[in-house]
């Protein structure tokens, strides 16, 4: 069997399905040994970085595509098919919902979300408005006729299948919840190395970490007005720090904390804008965090409150959407709307070596449900049913 795979979003730089995508592939082919594989990459700059990622587990059995279309294009809507088609694959995955509407052979995809559906708001795009909801439009129709037609859909959660079925009349056996991974092994190694920790890392203590976008339904605006309730009221020393690509939105933050508490002196050096981080930053960061806080109104499935569990980080976060479902009891939960709540359940934590201890405890438990190797056998066997 040939799988076709579109890794065009292939890598952190994309985010959670950039890792996802990345980890799937990774770890289909360590146990995969049956089966050919087509990667169709956006470049040769992103073939050379799977080909690296893979190191050992390159063979005969892979071989890659150029398809230097824009995800969430026109021109990826007309002339991705034709390139597909070229291939004589025998089974295709979207890893997203941006299935071109003119694919008719067999695929499945993984919808990871229907954010947009739930937030449609122009705060959440650069573009103007007029475009934005033509942008819209056609995103509707895009996912509607990739849920429709698709063999199998993946979702990573069942607050995910649970939310396609509510917008869309489709079977529920159509959908199969795959879990997402937390690669405890490495990413605790990596974070024991001591030789060269990085010095951005180093300078930083006693925080609040979050680690993510800043699009609006992350609701970082009440984070941050729950962090200075917190220092004002319990007198606490702590930063918090924001980790994330600096862009649009977190240029927008920036620009409501400067305009909403224009006279308080200390939150310039105490909220850091820290930026990106590769994978061995966010180790450091993760294990070095007091507590993780993760206060987002939408997540599929969420994977940063894991890989803060991995480290032995307490986490308290939302208590909407998939969440709760994946942190389980490992996790203190908060209502992301209250920021007195937000307060009140985070300080119990910051200040009790007990409750960090219990929390800790707990989230090593947790993780151990997660695995990337599950997520991709799961996978492989849709895979094979399908055909």
């Amino acid at each position: 069997m040939i799988i076709g795979i579109d890794t065009r979003l292939y890598g952190t730089k994309h985010g959670g399905i950039g890792r996802y995508i990345k980890e799937l592939i990774l770890n289909l082919l360590k146990i995969d040994r049956e089966n050919q594989y087509v990667f169709f990459v956006y470049n040769d700059k992103d073939k050379e970085a799977i080909k690296c990622d893979l190191q050992k587990c390159l063979s005969d059995k892979i071989s890659f595509i150029t398809s230097q279309f824009r995800w969430y294009s026109i021109k990826e809507q007309i002339m991705m098919p034709t390139v597909i088609k070229k291939t004589g694959i025998d089974l295709m995955h979207f890893p997203h919902f941006n299935v071109p509407m003119s694919y008719n052979d067999p695929y499945v995809s993984t919808i990871h979300d229907l954010i947009i559906h739930h937030f449609p708001d122009e705060r959440a795009t650069t573009l103007p408005l007029w475009l934005y909801r033509l942008k819209l439009i056609g995103y509707k129709k895009v996912i509607k006729r990739a849920v429709k037609n698709a063999r199998v859909i993946i979702a990573p959660s069942e607050f995910t299948k649970n939310d396609i079925l509510k917008f869309y009349k489709i079977e529920a056996a159509k959908i199969k919840i795959v879990h997402e991974g937390v690669d405890l092994k490495s990413k605790c190694q990596m974070s024991n190395v001591k030789s060269n920790p990085n010095v951005k890392c180093q300078n930083l203590n006693n925080y609040l970490l979050y680690v993510g976008s800043v699009y609006p339904h992350k609701n970082l605006e009440k984070l941050v007005d729950a962090f200075v309730i917190l220092r004002n009221k319990y007198k606490v020393d702590v930063k918090l720090v924001l980790v994330g690509k600096i862009d649009y939105f977190y240029n927008q933050l920036q620009k409501y904390i400067i305009s909403k508490y224009p006279n308080i002196n200390y939150l310039i050096s105490n909220i850091v804008f820290y930026g990106y981080a590769d994978d061995s930053e966010l180790a450091q960061l993760y294990k070095n965090a007091k507590l993780f806080v993760f206060p987002s109104l939408y997540e599929g499935f969420g994977l940063p409150p894991l890989e803060a569990m991995s480290f032995g980080t307490p986490v308290a976060a939302s208590n909407l959407s998939s969440i709760p479902e994946v942190c389980g009891d490992a996790a203190v939960y908060f209502d992301p709307n209250d920021i007195d709540e937000i307060v009140e359940k985070i300080y119990p934590v910051i200040a009790s070596e007990a409750k960090q201890s219990l929390l800790r405890q707990k989230g090593f438990d947790q993780i151990k449900k997660y695995s990337w190797t599950k997520m991709a056998q799961e996978t492989l066997q849709i895979y094979k049913n399908m055909l």
